[in-house]
Order: C-alpha cells, then structure tokens, then sequence
C-alpha cells in the first residue's frame, strides 16, 4: 500500500466521502452538548427516563419496559428463576425514586432507583464507553445489599453490546434494547407525547442509532471507500489517536507518520477534525476484523446462505435449507428462517456460537422443541412456553488472542465450527429436520 498526501486529497475530493460525510453531519443538538461522547450525559437522559415523576409526562413507562425486558431477555433466562416477577406488569410505578451517583464510599453507582411497590432495589451500571474496573460490580451489589437489608437487589449492567459483567449476579442490558424501547414508544404513541418531548427522544435516537445500527447502503459506501483509500484514512487516523498506534493495520502508516514534520502532522490533524465521525467510521466499518474473518471461514466452509454483519455475522447450515424452506418464513428476523446461527465478540477476548429458535408459529415452534430435547439437546424450560420468541439450543465460547489479526479471528470460528460437540449438534438438528419435514418434500 502506497502511502502519500496525494491521497487524502484523492479522498476530500471523493462524492462519495462527502455524500457520508454529509449524512453524519446533520444537525442533532445532543451531539453538540456531546452527550454521545460521555457515559455520564447518557445517565442523565436514563435518569430523567427512568423517573415516573419528571417533566417528560410519560409516566413510568420507560421504567415498566427496561423490567419486563429484562425478564424477557434471553441472556438473563436463568435468573428469572429467583424472581417474582408479574407485579412488574401491573403494580404502580408512580413512587419510584431515581438517584444519581449514589456514592459507595468507593466509587458512585450510576442509576440506583428505589421501587417501593416491588420491594426491588434497580441498581444500573452503566458503561457506554468505558469497561468495569476489579471488583467495582461486586462492591456496588455488597453495598447496595448491605445498606438496603430486606429489599430484593436487581443489579444491571448496560452496555453498548452485552459485554458480561464479571459478577455473576448482573443482568444482561444494552442500548440496543434503550434504543427499541424508546422507538416502540414513539411510534406507538405519537399523538400523546408532547412535540418538545417527541423531538429530543427522537434526537436521542439518531444519536443512538448512529453507534447500533449498520445501515446496509451507509456500511457498503464506508467499505468501499476503505478499500480505495485505505492509506488515507490510516494516516488520518493514526496521526490523531496516538492511543490506537499500536494496531495492526496501521503499522505502515506510523513509519510514514515519523518521516513528516510537524507542520504536516497539523494539517492532518486538522482534517481529521473536520470530519471525525465519517474517518472513525469508515476506519471501523473497513478494518472490520468480525466482518472480514466470516466471509473468509463462510468461503471455506461453503456455506451458501449467510449475512456478514458487522457485529453479529450469521448463517445457517446448507443441510438445513430444505428443511427451513418449508417452515413458517419470518420477517425481519435474521435471515427469515427459523433458525439461526451467528458469532459474536463478548468482551475484549471471546468469540461466542449461538444457534436459535425464533419467533416461528407456536403450532410449528413446540414440535420442533420437543423433538430436539428427545434428543437431548438442551435448553432452558420456559423456551417451550407459549409466546416464547427466542430459544438458545446452543451456545459455545473460544477466547481469540489477537483480534487485530483477521486469519486468528477466522481460525476461532473454524475451531468453534468443527468443534466435536457442534458436529454432533449439527448432525441432530438435521435428522430432527428431516424427520419433521420429510413428508413435504
């Protein structure tokens, strides 16, 4: 790769740069506060949420659905257990106390909000950019238990993509769900909400969506800019955020960094900060290491029928197509069968393998269950229940050491899929698919 100035002109002057640029440019008075850019603004908003008694008159609303999500959310299945959770649908919220950085005598918990109605201490730790320090879940839940005795401590970890919390006790949340419960709220009930109230959410939903949401046509222009101008935006990049020098990637660009001279690096840096948010963007979308180690292991596995998403790449087995064919069809829901395989990165280190039952007709859903767990294949009871959406039929980890590096991202999926245990997985679901299915072929 040809490392020189002339391309970041060749990149200023691209339409297509523009044309992003353009896009992420638009006027949202949030990101002129900069609340995107710290975790303690995006707290301030949850509060104000969370509160059935603020100024938003949307009474407890925000507070009744982030419960029931919970609940329902299938990483924290094996919680719901330990709770009693129906009053949450129907008890009043309207006493619920919201505080903010309740201090700990070490350190300050971000929303803890006392529900005297439930007898439920919500303590949320929240970590929009930042991950948790050495024990810092732990003393927030022993204070918490410790200062409110005899209350039933629900502690919660919100991230920007279910990172788990190293205290077991934790619930699973994440902006995703923020962002689907505030959206289904102003869809639904547009008319009632107050235009001033409709207008920040929905500011604070563009905000939201801009860090959760890979528009397909956005993420295939930052791509392809990336594949033309690589250089460009490594330079850029790498002379702004000395913290990132140590990628990988931008290896080449630090020695052409070292032989300019400090005046140039200041112009670099003032391009950069014209058009930051479309530089990290592309940089991100391009440099995607989750992106492009799936399409290499679908290519050697020769899987036909797949979606390289950025965060969630996900496929399903060609063995299994005729069978999928003939079930109920979903819409939007993966890739519209009702089954699902996908990886995804937990944490700093581990790539994770789920497969899925979906939302499919209860009438088509049960005997499908059923017959997987004749098989012995495992999964927790409610999954059978009427109106249950989402079933894990199976989940396995592998931590990946350098996750710079493409090939080893690649060769954790390739370990992961033909993994003994996900062979004789595999080998089950398609006799159980073929022995349900085989009359109609």
């Amino acid at each position: 790769m040809t490392y020189s100035l002339d391309t970041i002109l060749q990149l200023e002057n691209s339409t297509e740069f523009n044309q992003l640029h353009q896009q992420f440019h638009q006027f949202n008075p949030l990101k002129v506060l900069r609340v995107d850019q710290y975790e303690i603004r995006h707290s301030n908003v949850l509060a104000w949420l969370f509160d059935p008694n603020e100024n938003h008159r949307l009474g407890s609303f925000f507070l009744r659905k982030v419960l029931m999500n919970l609940i329902t959310k299938p990483e924290n299945e094996e919680k719901i257990a330990s709770l009693d959770y129906l009053p949450f649908l129907h008890a009043s919220l309207s006493g619920a106390i919201v505080h903010r950085e309740w201090w700990t005598g070490s350190g300050s918990i971000d929303l803890l909000i006392d529900i005297p109605s439930l007898n439920l201490m919500l303590l949320i730790e929240n970590k929009f950019h930042s991950t948790e320090s050495d024990g810092q879940l732990r003393h927030y839940y022993d204070h918490v238990h410790a200062t409110f005795p005899g209350r039933t401590i629900l502690p919660v970890y919100l991230t920007l993509s279910s990172d788990a919390p190293s205290h077991e006790d934790y619930w699973f949340l994440d902006y995703e769900d923020v962002l689907r419960i505030i959206t289904q709220e102003l869809e639904l009930n547009r008319a009632t909400i107050a235009d001033n109230i409709h207008d920040f959410l929905s500011y604070y939903v563009a905000l939201l969506e801009e860090r959760l949401v890979d528009d397909e046509a956005t993420m295939e222009t930052a791509l392809q800019l990336y594949q033309d101008y690589a250089s460009a935006i490594h330079l850029l990049y790498a002379n702004a955020n000395p913290a990132k020098q140590k990628q990988i990637e931008l290896k080449q660009a630090i020695k052409t960094l070292e032989t300019f001279d400090t005046e140039t690096k200041r112009h670099l840096l003032l391009i950069y900060n014209r058009k930051r948010q479309t530089i990290d963007y592309i940089f991100k979308t391009g440099g995607n290491i989750l992106r492009q180690a799936f399409l290499e292991f679908v290519s050697e596995q020769h899987i036909t029928t797949y979606a390289a998403h950025t965060r969630v790449p996900n496929f399903v087995m060609n063995e299994w197509l005729s069978s999928l064919e003939q079930m109920h069809r979903l819409k939007r829901y993966w890739l519209n069968y009702g089954l699902i395989i996908w990886f995804e990165r937990k944490g700093s280190k581990r790539l994770k393998l789920y497969v899925e039952v979906g939302p499919i007709d209860y009438t088509e859903r049960l005997p499908l269950l059923e017959a997987l767990e004749a098989k012995d294949i495992s999964f927790w009871k409610s999954g059978k229940q009427e109106g249950k959406k989402f079933t894990r039929i199976y989940t396995e980890t592998l931590d990946v050491s350098d996750w710079t590096n493409a090939a080893n991202v690649k060769d954790a999926m390739t370990t992961l899929f033909h993994a003994p245990a996900f062979h004789a997985f595999n080998a089950i679901v398609t006799d159980v698919l073929t022995d349900l299915y085989h009359v109609r072929v």
